[in-house]
C-alpha cells in the first residue's frame, strides 16, 4: 500500500476520488461515540489518554476530528464518515510525560489505521487463518479450553492496569498461573536489587533533576530504559532548569549509547565488569574518606569492600584507575551526587552489579524512592513454556524476543491486533481493540500515579475489548469471572509492596558462552530507540526514523570497532555474518568510531518473519544467535552472555540506506 491509500484511513477522501470510486458521492454516517455535533470538520478536539507503547504510562491528549475512509459495502467501496485520531502529544498535567512524548508515543496512531491489523475473529484452517464470528470463535475456545487437562501459561504484557487485573482474574478463575513476560519491560533485576538492598519490591526512581553529578552505571534513561521521557525531562532540569547550577552526568556502559554520548563523560566499561567498576568505586572512597554516608553501609558490605583487591577490580573494568579515583573523589565531594543502577545490557552478574550501585548511591547520599511494581516473572519461561500445553497471547511476542517454540501446543489463543511472529502459530486469533479505541486506565512505574483514560473513538473494525472476551470465555464456560473497569481500578490501583532487606554483596565475574578460541567477540543486543523490542517494527514512521547510532533507515546493520574492521577490511554496508555457538545470521556492517573493540553491538527490532507488510523479512533479529542462558535470581533471559565470530562476506553496493553516511558534522564545528 502505498502512502496516499494509507492515509484515505486517516483524512477525508478527496471528492473526486470518491467519484470514481463508487460513481456518486456518499455521506453514510456511522454510530459516533462523540457526538456528530461535536465534531465539526475543519475543528479538532483533545481528548485525555494514556500511551502503552511502553510500560511507563505517560499521559496523553489526543487530537481528534472528522475524517473519512473507504469502506465495501455489498461490493461496493462508499466513502464513510468517521471521528478519526490525527495527532497524539504529552499531557502537560502528566507526572510522568510533563507534555512530552517519545517517538513511539507519537506513532501509536498508525497502529490503529495500519492496514495489517486483524480485523475480526480468525481460526486456523490449515496453514491460513479464516474469518469467523465471534460466537463461533468463543464457542471453539470455550470447547477446548474445558476439555484441556493440560497446563496453561499466558504472555501478557507487564503492567498494573485494569486490563491487566481482568486478565489475572480470568487465569486464576481457570486454575492457571499469573501471566508472565516475554519481554524486557519487566525490569525484574532493578526490582529485585532495589528489594535486596532497599527493601522495597517496586522499581527505584532517582531525582536528577535536583542532583548537581549523577554517575549511571548501566541505564540508558534517554535510550530505552525505564522511562526515557520522564528522564528526559529531569535531565534537562539538571542541565539547564537552574540558572547557576549545570548537573554533570557520568555514563559507564559498555557501549556509546544515546545516554553516553549525551553525558559530560563516558566510562567505556567492559562488558559485564559493572559489579567490578561499582565496587572500585565503593573502595576508593572508603579508603579516601570520601563517603558521606559511610554508615549507610551493613557491617557486613562494608567488610567485603574494604578486603575487595582494588587492583583486580580496576583491570576488569577495562578503565584506567587515575580515571576511577578522579570519577569516586568527583562523587564524593559533590553537595548533590545520585548513583543510578540499570541493566540496559542483562548479564549473567548483572544483579552483583545493580547491587553494588545501590549501596554506592547510599554511600553518597543519593536521592532515589520507590516507585510502582512491575508484576515480574518467577523461574525460567523456557522451562514453563515446555510444560505448558495451552498458550495465550497478549500483547507478547515470545517466539521473537526469546526464540520460543510454540509447536506440539493443544491450543495457542492471541488477543493481539496484528499477525506476528508468534500469533502466526496460533489456533484462535481474538483481537482486542487498540488502545486508542478503547477505555484504560494504567498506573505508571515511575509516580504511582493512575493514568487513565475513556472511549473517544469507535473502533474500527469487528474488534473486542479484552475484558469483554474473557467474559463471553467464562460465561460460556460457566467460569465466575467479572472483568475490572477502569472506575474501580482507579479507585483502588495496586500499591508497592515493602519487604524486608537482605544485604549480600557479590562480584562475580559475567559468563559467555562459546570459547574465545573460536568466538573473540562479545556480542551485546540492545533495545532500540525506534522499534524497543521489535514491537514497533509495523509501523512505518519507526522504520523511517534514523537509527541513532548508525543513521540506518528500514534495516538495523551490525556495530564493529574501527580496529577490528580494518583488520577483516570492513566498511560500512559491507556484507558480514555473525555466528555464535547457538547459529548465525547475515547483515550490514556499520564501523561505528565509539564501538569499544572486541565487542560487536547490535540494536533489536527488525528480522520478523511475520508482522505485516512493513515488517516482514526485513533485516534480522540479533536475538536468535543468543546462548539460551536465564540469570539465576529473576529468570529473566541473558542478553550479553553470547561470544561471538565475524566474516566479511562481501563489498556492499549502497543496499543499507543510512540517512547520513558522514560520521561527523561538516564545517568548523566539525573539525577534530
Amino acid at each position: 500500500m502505498d502512502r496516499r491509500n494509507f492515509f484515505k484511513i486517516v483524512s477525508t477522501v478527496s471528492a473526486g476520488v470518491a467519484t470514481s470510486a463508487c460513481g456518486s458521492k456518499t455521506n453514510q454516517l456511522i454510530p459516533l461515540l462523540v457526538s456528530d455535533k461535536e465534531i465539526v470538520p475543519g475543528e479538532e478536539q483533545w481528548h485525555a489518554s494514556v500511551c502503552t507503547e511502553c510500560g511507563a504510562g505517560c499521559g496523553t491528549l489526543v487530537r481528534v476530528m472528522a475524517g473519512e475512509r473507504v469502506v465495501d459495502h455489498a461490493g461496493k467501496p462508499f466513502r464513510e464518515r468517521i471521528a478519526c485520531v490525527k495527532k497524539i502529544e504529552g499531557n502537560p498535567d502528566d507526572a510522568v510525560s510533563g507534555g512530552r512524548l517519545c517517538a513511539r508515543g507519537h506513532a501509536a496512531l498508525q497502529g490503529i489505521y495500519n492496514p495489517d491489523r486483524v480485523r475480526g475473529p480468525m481460526m486456523r484452517t490449515g496453514a491460513e487463518f479464516k474469518s469467523v464470528s465471534w460466537d463461533a470463535a468463543i464457542a471453539a475456545v470455550a470447547e477446548k479450553l474445558s476439555k484441556a487437562q493440560g497446563k496453561i501459561l499466558c504472555f501478557s504484557r507487564p503492567e498494573q492496569s485494569a486490563r491487566a487485573q481482568s486478565l489475572s482474574a480470568f487465569l486464576s478463575a481457570l486454575g492457571a498461573p499469573p501471566a508472565r513476560s516475554s519481554g524486557f519491560d519487566s525490569f525484574a533485576l532493578e526490582q529485585k536489587a532495589a528489594q535486596m538492598v532497599l527493601g522495597w519490591h517496586a522499581i527505584p526512581v532517582y531525582d536528577i533533576a535536583a542532583a548537581h553529578y549523577v554517575l549511571s552505571i548501566g541505564a540508558d534513561f534517554l535510550g530505552g530504559w525505564i522511562s526515557p521521557v520522564y528522564y528526559a525531562r529531569q535531565f534537562g532540569h539538571m542541565r539547564q532548569g537552574r540558572p547557576d547550577i549545570r548537573g554533570r552526568l557520568i555514563q559507564a556502559e559498555s557501549r556509546m549509547s544515546i545516554t553516553a554520548a549525551s553525558a559530560d563523560e563516558w566510562l567505556p566499561v567492559r562488558p559485564g565488569a559493572e559489579p567490578q567498576l561499582a565496587v572500585a568505586l565503593m573502595r576508593i572512597l572508603l579508603d579516601g574518606k570520601l563517603a558521606r554516608q559511610v554508615d549507610a553501609l551493613p557491617t557486613e558490605t562494608r567488610q567485603s569492600v574494604e578486603s575487595a583487591d582494588l587492583t583486580a577490580l580496576v583491570q576488569a573494568t577495562g578503565i584506567p584507575e587515575k580515571t576511577l579515583r578522579r570519577v569516586a573523589r568527583e562523587l564524593g565531594e559533590s553537595e548533590s551526587a545520585v548513583v543510578m543502577a540499570g541493566a540496559s545490557t542483562i548479564h549473567s552478574n548483572s544483579l552483583d552489579a545493580l547491587v553494588a550501585a545501590h549501596y554506592l548511591n547510599l554511600m553518597v547520599g543519593g536521592s532515589v524512592k520507590p516507585g510502582g511494581e512491575i508484576p515480574a516473572s518467577e523461574g525460567n519461561g523456557s522451562q514453563a513454556l515446555q510444560q505448558a500445553r495451552i498458550v495465550f497471547l497478549d500483547g507478547e511476542n515470545p517466539v521473537y524476543t526469546s526464540n520460543a517454540s510454540l509447536a506440539d501446543k493443544d491450543l495457542i489463543v492471541s488477543f493481539s491486533g496484528f499477525i506476528d511472529d508468534s500469533s502466526a502459530f496460533a489456533d484462535v486469533i481474538l483481537p482486542d481493540h487498540h488502545s486508542l479505541e478503547s477505555e484504560s486506565a494504567v498506573v505508571s512505574p515511575i509516580t504511582q500515579t493512575v493514568a487513565a483514560s475513556e472511549q473517544f473513538v469507535q473502533p474500527l473494525y469487528n474488534t473486542r475489548v479484552l475484558g469483554q472476551t474473557l467474559s463471553d470465555l467464562a460465561a460460556k464456560m460457566n467460569v465466575p469471572f467479572a472483568a475490572k473497569n477502569i472506575k474501580e481500578f482507579a479507585a483502588a490501583p495496586p500499591v508497592a509492596q515493602t519487604k524486608a532487606a537482605a544485604t549480600p554483596l557479590q562480584v562475580r565475574a559475567a559468563q559467555s558462552a562459546g570459547a574465545p578460541e573460536q568466538f573473540p567477540f562479545e556480542f551485546q543486543p540492545y533495545l532500540s530507540l525506534q522499534y524497543h523490542d521489535g514491537r514497533a517494527a509495523n509501523l512505518p514512521w519507526m522504520q523511517e526514523l534514523p537509527d541513532p547510532a548508525s543513521s540506518a533507515m528500514w534495516d538495523l546493520p551490525v556495530e564493529i570497532d574501527p580496529k577490528t574492521a580494518a583488520k577483516q577490511n570492513i566498511a560500512n554496508g559491507d556484507h558480514v555474518r555473525v555466528t555464535s555457538i547457538k547459529g548465525s545470521f547475515e547483515a550490514f556492517a556499520y564501523v561505528n568510531p565509539a564501538a569499544l573493540p572486541g565487542v560487536i553491538s547490535m540494536p533489536i527490532g527488525q528480522g520478523h518473519t511475520h508482522y505485516g507488510r512493513y515488517a516482514s523479512g526485513r533485516g534480522v533479529n540479533p536475538l536468535s544467535i543468543l546462548s539460551p542462558t536465564w540469570e539465576e535470581a529473576t529468570g529473566v533471559m541473558v542478553t550479553g552472555g553470547t561470544r561471538v565470530r565475524l566474516e566479511r562476506l562481501g563489498e556492499g553496493k549502497g543496499e543499507l540506506i543510512q540517512f547520513s553516511p558522514v560520521d561527523r558534522e561538516q564545517g568548523p564545528w566539525g573539525r577534530s
